[in-house]
């Protein structure tokens, strides 16, 4: 990117992630607890799992395809990611995941209202969907807090958990039934 986006928040600074993160994703997401909230994250989870992650992520910037954002936090260090990958009839998806140190500090609040401002009032996205595995409940504290909105439950695949688990799903500026069927894309 020639211009990357920089986005300030009180505690955080939220930029593209950098080959040079590599290691502190895989850190972070070798982590069971984090990786196994996540659906498509495997565990464990190594530098060239985060190495051969971050090949695409310019590319699918460049094409508005996903919008994914490194959360930093002191002296820039990556603890976590937000973003926003594109899915069937203009939605997007809402994801992400924060180091396990630093759950409860209100930090995955601040990087996400950030994120979700710079799509509505920089991109003109409207619509959006996401959700939680149903044992990940602060998750969903998190997602309510956003705006979003729960719209029923479905069962999602988890890379590190190896099988399907039941989750709940959310939208925010999105018609409910439309968020659902686009689970199952």
């Amino acid at each position: 990117m020639a211009n990357p986006v920089i986005l300030k928040t009180p505690r955080l600074i939220l930029r593209p992630p950098m080959t040079s993160d590599a290691a502190q994703i895989a850190a972070c997401l070798n982590d069971r607890e984090v990786a196994w909230n996540l659906g498509r994250v495997p565990h464990p989870y190594l530098a060239t799992d985060a190495e051969a992650w971050l090949r695409d992520v310019p590319e699918k910037w460049i094409k508005g395809e996903a919008y994914t954002f490194a959360v930093t936090h002191l002296k820039d260090e990556m603890v976590g990611c937000v973003s926003l990958r594109l899915l069937p009839k203009d939605v997007w998806e809402f994801g992400y995941w924060l180091a396990k140190p630093l759950w409860g500090l209100g930090l995955t609040s601040e990087a996400a209202i950030a994120v979700l401002d710079y799509a509505e009032d920089r991109l003109g996205l409207e619509q959006f969907s996401s959700g939680h595995f149903i044992d990940n409940p602060a998750s969903g504290r998190i997602l309510t807090k956003l705006g979003f909105e729960p719209v029923g439950e479905t069962v999602l695949y988890g890379m590190a958990r190896g099988t399907e688990a039941p989750c709940i799903r959310y939208t925010r500026g999105t018609a409910p039934d439309l968020a659902l069927r686009l689970v199952a894309h």
